[in-house]
């Protein structure tokens, strides 16, 4: 794969991430976090650290998801999708809580469910983008 079709495909996913984050972010990702974080805790968003973020997460999505399989059916991206949104949204959480021990087993549970939403939609959306869209080809 050339570097001019990384670039589209890593901006396609890009696009959607943003998309279907910020909608889930508002939606209820902060409602979960603020029922379920001790009162002491508040949400406050770091701007620069959630676009380095963003950044990277998707990198690793096109490298190991999108990428490889961009140009096969969309229900053989699944499960790659859904088990890389597994993996790096269980590492976050789980982390979380073991070292600080301020997530509970609803945020755990919710966050890993989320990412593995999360990825297997942008996936999806990418790969199908991709393959009709003269373009992005």
């Amino acid at each position: 794969i050339n570097l001019l079709s990384m670039i589209k495909l890593y901006l396609t996913t890009l696009f959607y991430f943003l998309i279907i984050d910020t909608i889930g972010i508002q939606t209820f990702i902060v409602r979960i976090y603020n029922k379920h974080l001790p009162d002491n805790l508040k949400i406050n968003l770091d701007i620069a650290s959630a676009a380095i973020f963003y950044l990277i997460f998707v990198l690793g999505l096109v490298y190991f998801v999108v990428a490889p399989f961009k140009n096969e059916s969309l229900t053989s991206i699944i499960i790659p999708a859904s088990m890389y949104g597994l993996a790096t949204y269980a590492t976050y959480t789980l982390t979380v809580k073991a070292v600080f021990n301020v997530f509970n087993w609803t945020i755990v549970i919710s966050d890993i469910a989320w990412g593995m939403t999360l990825c297997t939609a942008i996936c999806l959306l990418t790969v199908y983008t991709v393959q009709n869209v003269s373009f992005l080809n």
